[in-house]
């Protein structure tokens, strides 16, 4: 059986830090910026815009807004992100990486 998926793409500003980073990377401790970029994935039931695309990124979009006003996000890694993203937008699938290089993946079921 086939199935399909849609999905969005957007990026948004945040800061973080890893206060227990190995010594190799005790850069990581300190407070620093990416950009995190994120892609959302939702399966649809038909191929006639079943979900449509701005109205999914708007809501997800306005979803991380969200998460941002909680100030432990400062301390979230990329699979943090990833699984709070996953579980606000109702995906069955997310991806959000720092600065477009390393990242993480969660996926529901």
């Amino acid at each position: 059986m086939l199935t399909s998926c849609i999905w969005i793409r957007f990026t948004f500003e945040g800061f973080h830090r890893w206060k227990s980073a190995p010594d190799e990377v005790a850069f990581l401790r300190e407070r620093h910026r990416h950009l995190f970029y994120v892609r959302v994935e939702w399966p649809v039931q038909h191929n006639d815009r079943d979900r449509e695309f701005f109205i999914e990124q708007r809501a997800a979009r306005q979803a991380v807004a969200a998460l941002q006003a909680d100030t432990a996000c400062e301390e979230w890694s990329c699979e943090e992100w990833a699984c709070r993203i996953l579980r606000v937008t109702n995906a069955c699938r997310v991806e959000v990486s720092e600065d477009g290089e390393n990242g993480a993946v969660a996926c529901g079921s």
